[in-house]
């Protein structure tokens, strides 16, 4: 029994070792300089309120738990992955959600994207930083600290409406995959929602439940 206890013990160590260094190779790795739109979507994927791109109704979901965050190249536009459960990621599957989270976001932009988060993480450059404040300010200061800020960007956000951005419910903006024009595009603007795609808990996939597409 000690034996058997101990060989499934040592197969669940080395499936998880193998299924996290599967993932690295998705996480970005470059020089980043993220403006305050930026900081706006990456607070909206930790705060869960994004356009669903699979999702019919509630569009702007927020019972949500952010699984995977990745942006273009350039760092001017965000796609998120969310499990739809407020209990965590590891509600949901996760076969494959790096691949297609920078797949979808690569289709979207028209751009090689990246994995900056993982959770609530920050993996960019292995940085692997843990983000537990939802306040525009101390984000800006810890981008910063991690060099992943730019300076030189528009200071139209402050502390009295941050939160009407990061919780913006809906929008008239454009889904329009490889948009030149970033200014209407989700996930490139303030007065636009991050796009991004709900995943299914695993009670939902495999007791009964489903997501209306």
């Amino acid at each position: 029994m000690k034996k058997t206890l101990t060989s499934i013990i040592f197969a669940t160590f080395i499936l998880s070792t193998s299924s996290s260094s599967s993932i690295t190779k998705y996480f970005g790795s470059s020089k980043l300089n993220l403006d305050e739109v930026g900081v706006i979507n990456f607070m909206r994927y930790l705060d869960g309120i994004f356009y669903a791109e699979n999702v019919v109704l509630d569009r702007a979901m927020k019972i949500t738990s952010p699984m995977y965050y990745a942006i273009s190249e350039d760092g001017k536009v965000g796609y998120g992955w969310f499990c739809r459960s407020h209990m965590g990621r590891t509600e949901c599957g996760d076969e494959s959600l790096a691949y297609k989270t920078v797949e979808y976001c690569k289709e979207y932009t028209g751009k090689k994207c990246f994995i900056f988060a993982y959770g609530d993480e920050i993996v960019w450059n292995n940085l692997n930083v843990r983000v537990t404040e939802l306040d525009f300010a101390k984000n800006v200061e810890l981008l910063k600290r991690l060099n992943l800020y730019d300076d030189k960007s528009t200071k139209k956000i402050n502390e009295k409406n941050y939160l009407n951005y990061v919780r913006l419910s809906n929008d008239k903006c454009s889904s329009n995959k490889n948009s030149v024009d970033y200014s209407g595009l989700r996930g490139a603007s303030l007065d636009c929602l991050l796009p991004g795609r709900l995943e299914q808990t695993l009670n939902d996939r495999f007791g009964g439940g489903s997501i209306s597409n």
